[in-house]
């Protein structure tokens, strides 16, 4: 672990310039290195809790908070020292301009120290999360994962056993004398009148999962068998990096900007690093790598690898529906919007282009509790088991509002189709701002209003990158690139 210098300096000045006490030598370094130690003693506690693979990504979130926070803690130090307080200058020609310049760059600074403690929650999170295929273990932890799911529905279901023949928990083999004790608790409070230890719909949530982590097993294990084969088009070449788990695409010349709109619009981007335009290995990127005009084979289609057709929500189980207006429901309304279902994607664009237009989606009313615009026309994405719902889009007073819902489900979150859905929504019909919840201070959670075009989206490939793919890109002939928001006809 680093430490980063703190200027004392600048800190004994900021101090006079606020208090009329003198400043003890060396107390901001040592304010500053308990905050660094308080986070490696966080990252300890993460490491063992995790699998190694994860550490050196937990090295890398501890660095670069140690770094940021000395370098804010010097700002705001800097910020300090511009003007004295009142208290310590007088009423006097006291520059009441500049003294609300620096009340604007403190305030700056504090957002910017908040932004640095969510480094923290990384921390917490790391290794907690979803299992990526680009993890070479991705496999094996797969299987681990299923296997803790078999066990645990097996003994949830001998548990379950147990009581219905003895009306006790009392001796169960396959408890502990805590768990017994949890379990009876859970039992008293519920409001079933014949509670169980183990509800049923906690083994039918517990077996969809074993039935998910199944299916992601044998895709990935079908994928890593798969013989890939690149090809070449007028101008480059497709290749497959099967070590990197990349789709990368090798343009002879840097290729013009209706090219560089279709290959981002299809998911790729730009990686200086090897020279390419690349994303994920997958069944859906080779298809929309062959489907892109620009990339078309020179050879025949049936010398390359055969056009697969992408997963399908229809063909995976995945629907979608529309509500014509969500503040119907929140005021409960005699005449409620029903819930329309569609089983395509596009079905439920054609549905939403005809209501996008309706009066009401733009309409001024009073804001919400969150105090922000109501939730009007909603499009949404269900699993046909009947498990798992969330609402994607909500319009809000004229804008496209994406619903980040999803990322707190593991079930869409992780699943390859879903992703590749929503990356269809955000081309084809555009997000315009995004609703984040932020950590603040005392572990409270604060609403953000973002901008989508400035999102930080980890999750799909946008149709408008966010400030991670800008940086990656750069602008194109000076300009960035549009939010669409309107649905668009081309395919």
């Amino acid at each position: 672990m680093q430490y980063y210098p703190i200027d004392e300096e600048l800190a004994r000045r900021a101090k006079e310039m606020s208090s009329y006490s003198n400043y003890v030598p060396g107390s901001a370094t040592a304010e500053y290195r308990r905050s660094v130690d308080e986070a490696a003693a966080l990252a300890e506690r993460q490491k063992r809790k995790v699998d190694p693979i994860h550490h050196e990504r937990i090295d890398q979130l501890l660095d670069a908070y140690a770094r940021r926070l000395a370098e804010n803690i010097n700002q705001g130090n800097a910020i300090a020292a511009r003007v004295p307080s009142i208290l310590i200058a007088g009423g006097g020609n006291f520059p009441v301009r500049k003294k609300e310049k620096q009340n604007q760059a403190a305030a700056a600074n504090l957002a910017e120290w908040r932004q640095i403690q969510g480094l923290l929650d990384k921390i917490r999170g790391t290794g907690k999360g979803g299992i990526s295929a680009d993890d070479p273990e991705a496999v094996r932890k797969l299987k681990l994962k299923l296997a803790g799911l078999e066990q645990d529905q097996e003994k949830m279901k001998a548990v379950n056993a147990y009581y219905r023949k003895n009306k006790t928990l009392d001796g169960c083999p396959q408890l502990s004398d805590d768990e017994i004790e949890k379990l009876k608790a859970a039992m008293a409070r519920s409001y079933r009148a014949a509670p169980k230890p183990y509800e049923s719909y906690v083994l039918t949530n517990n077996n969809a999962a074993i039935r998910q982590t199944k299916a992601r097993i044998e895709e990935l294990s079908r994928k890593a068998e798969a013989e890939y084969e690149g090809w070449v088009f007028d101008g480059g070449e497709v290749k497959m990096d099967r070590a990197a788990n990349r789709l990368q695409v090798f343009f002879a010349e840097k290729p013009d900007r209706d090219t560089c709109s279709a290959m981002r619009h299809s998911g790729f981007k730009w990686a200086p690093s090897v020279g390419a335009w690349q994303r994920q290995l997958t069944d859906n990127a080779i298809y929309a790598a062959k489907h892109l005009d620009c990339l078309r084979p020179l050879e025949p289609p049936s010398q390359a690898e055969p056009v697969q057709e992408p997963p399908q929500a229809v063909d995976t189980g995945w629907r979608f529906y529309i509500i014509a207006d969500l503040k119907t429901w929140a005021d409960n309304a005699e005449n409620r919007s029903p819930l329309e279902h569609y089983s395509s994607l596009e079905e439920a664009c054609t549905r939403f282009a005809e209501l996008r237009g309706e009066p009401y989606n733009s309409e001024a009313v009073e804001p919400g509790p969150d105090g922000q615009p109501p939730a009007r026309l909603t499009l949404g994405l269900e699993s046909g088991d009947g498990m798992s719902a969330a609402d994607i889009l909500h319009v809000r007073q004229g804008e496209n509002y994406l619903v980040t819902d999803f990322v707190q489900m593991e079930r869409l979150r992780d699943n390859p189709v879903v992703v590749d859905i929503l990356a269809r929504v955000s081309r084809e019909i555009g997000f315009d701002r995004v609703r984040v919840w932020e950590q603040a201070d005392g572990g409270r959670q604060m609403l953000s209003i973002v901008p989508f075009a400035e999102w930080d989206n980890p999750y799909f490939a946008a149709g408008t990158p966010g400030r991670i793919a800008t940086q990656c890109l750069g602008p194109i002939s000076g300009k960035q690139p549009k939010r669409q928001k309107k649905i668009s006809r081309e395919r």
